[in-house]
């Protein structure tokens, strides 16, 4: 098959690379414009154009959809079109211009997390399982026919980083299968259940912020859902840190501090209930439960593990992460 691929971020890239050493050939890519990045805010190449470009394959950027991209886009030849993290809603009139298949990768389970933040979604719900779907591109995002889905664990270390590459492992394996069977004429899509629908939401900065009020489990799932990046954070002093690894703390030891709580029911939740080289950092949550701190990012500073922010920040007992 002949195929017009639209992508626009890392994740768009292992997929775009799987298609290329396929038997499937691409005719064009097509991606978002260069965008000011950095300190010095300077366009950075569209790192599917970057690959483009390494792969020797012609591309398209856009801005908008207007008039000059349809022309082009009615002078390509292509049997199936791929859609995967391209960035921006399709028009209906796009799909008025083609017969030809269009596909999109969703790393959810649809219609579990239809929208923009599926992989965030399914951590900060503390999911066990996620999966990847492969469906049919309509005008209403997401909402397409199911062509084929692939379901795997959602383990309690999984983050952001990880759960995207299982879908990345698993989702280029199941788009491979799907468009030899579709360019075979041997599989039909199936339509989503609406009745299940959930949607996932665009994060804002105020999503970011730790809200110590949480439970520890709801906490925990924060920091694993925007770990590596953005990074959940808290302020200590003033100095914003970010979160990228915790846990619920369990076992005997931890039975001791909960027993200490229980006496310092007035604390206010944010409290630095311990901070030792082996025992960690200790932070009171909501019901006198507690979140160990495994990973910090002081701000304008590199990742450093608790034990490093305890020598060098000089963290102590008492004081508070607000």
């Amino acid at each position: 098959m002949k195929i017009l691929f639209f992508g626009s971020s890392e994740i768009s890239v292992p997929f775009l690379e799987e298609i290329y050493k396929s038997r499937h050939s691409i005719t064009s890519v097509v991606t978002i414009t260069d965008k000011p990045a950095g300190r010095g805010r300077r366009n950075t190449p569209n790192i599917v154009k970057k690959r483009a470009i390494e792969l020797g394959i012609d591309f398209i950027q856009i801005e908008k959809f207007d008039h000059s991209f349809f022309d082009k886009f009615a002078e390509l030849e292509f049997d199936g079109v791929v859609v995967v993290s391209f960035g921006k809603i399709l028009p209906g009139k796009i799909f008025k211009l083609t017969t030809a298949r269009w596909l999109n990768v969703h790393p959810s389970l649809l219609p579990r997390y239809r929208g923009p933040t599926p992989i965030i979604s399914a951590l900060l719900n503390g999911d066990r399982v996620s999966g990847v779907s492969i469906i049919e591109v309509v005008p209403e995002v997401d909402a397409g026919g199911i062509y084929a889905q692939v379901k795997f664990g959602v383990e309690e270390d999984d983050n952001r980083d990880s759960l995207e590459q299982k879908s990345i492992k698993f989702g280029k394996s199941l788009l491979m299968t799907v468009l030899d069977l579709i360019e075979n004429e041997n599989l039909n899509s199936y339509p989503q259940d609406e009745e299940s629908v959930i949607y996932s939401h665009k994060i804002t900065k105020e999503d970011l912020k730790i809200n110590w009020d949480s439970s520890a489990a709801e906490i925990v799932n924060k920091i694993r859902a925007f770990s590596s990046r953005p990074g959940a954070y808290c302020l200590w002093k003033g100095l914003r840190i970010k979160i990228l690894k915790a846990s619920v703390p369990g076992g005997t030891a931890s039975n001791a501090y909960l027993d200490k709580l229980k006496f310092d029911e007035n604390e206010k939740n944010g409290l630095v209930v311990e901070a030792d080289k082996k025992t960690g950092i200790l932070i009171k949550c909501n019901k006198n439960e507690m979140v160990k701190i495994e990973k910090l990012q002081p701000q304008g500073r590199k990742v450093i593990s608790s034990a490093d922010f305890i020598n060098g920040y000089r963290l102590e007992a008492g004081e508070n992460f607000e």
